[in-house]
């Protein structure tokens, strides 16, 4: 489950999702073996990840509560 899941870029500013959630070693072989390492990043010192916006219907497999987090917030201002 996604603890959150926020609109960013990535190095290079390509758009995706900013992404943190519990360990999970299934989890993150997961999206290792079904995003490209050229669409997602680790970011170690955040404790992080990106993927790309292209991969979102990968997310929304993985985690339950993506669609949640990512489309039905409230914009804050």
């Amino acid at each position: 489950m996604l603890t959150q899941c926020i609109r960013g870029g990535d190095e290079d500013r390509k758009p995706g999702w900013v992404l943190r959630f519990r360990y999970d070693p299934d989890t993150i072989e997961k999206l290792k073996t079904c995003v490209p390492h050229t669409q997602r990043e680790w970011r170690a010192n955040k404790m992080e990840w990106w993927v790309s916006e292209n991969y979102e219907y990968i997310l929304m497999e993985f985690f339950s509560n993506f669609d949640a987090l990512a489309h039905q917030q409230m914009p804050m201002f």
